[in-house]
């Protein structure tokens, strides 16, 4: 790209130089060596220039680039991070295990609490815990008050 800058700035500078020169020939007066070089001199200056303010733009885009291909990454990730979330509120609310709750299946709240659904019917129930409800007492007639009674006869 750069090279196509510099060949139509070094063809456009020509051009002018050549035009100048066709234009004091006609009207019959000659440029004076010195301004010619002064010309050239500057001609190849501004083209320098061209060329650097070109360079600075294209640095300046990808840049740019780079920061709009960060921010795509980031909300990408923030959109999986979102429905991996969904997922573990939903299977949490309808009483699904984590391990289970990270593979519901759905775009929507609703598609996934019917997956949630499904797959607590393949669920078996958990045992109850220990640490709730009411405990029947213990009926045990195999205990040592019991075995001494019955040793003694007197069961």
């Amino acid at each position: 790209m750069a090279e196509t800058t510099e060949q139509e700035t070094s063809e456009a500078t020509s051009e002018a130089t050549a035009q100048e020169t066709q234009s004091s020939q006609r009207e019959g007066t000659e440029v004076p060596p010195e301004v010619k070089a002064a010309l050239k001199k500057a001609n190849k200056e501004a083209e320098t220039l061209r060329l650097k303010l070109k360079e600075y733009e294209d640095a300046s885009k990808s840049e740019q680039d780079k920061l709009a291909e960060r921010a795509a990454g980031a909300e990408t990730k923030a959109a999986a991070l979102e429905a991996k979330l969904n997922r573990i509120e939903v299977g949490a609310a309808k009483g699904l295990p984590a391990e289970l709750a990270v593979r519901l299946q759905g775009d929507s709240q609703e598609e996934m609490e019917a997956d949630a659904e499904r797959l607590l019917g393949y669920v078996k129930p958990a045992a109850p815990g220990f640490d709730g409800g009411a405990r029947e007492s213990a009926t045990n007639t195999n205990d040592m008050d019991s075995a001494i009674r019955r040793a003694a006869g007197r069961a």
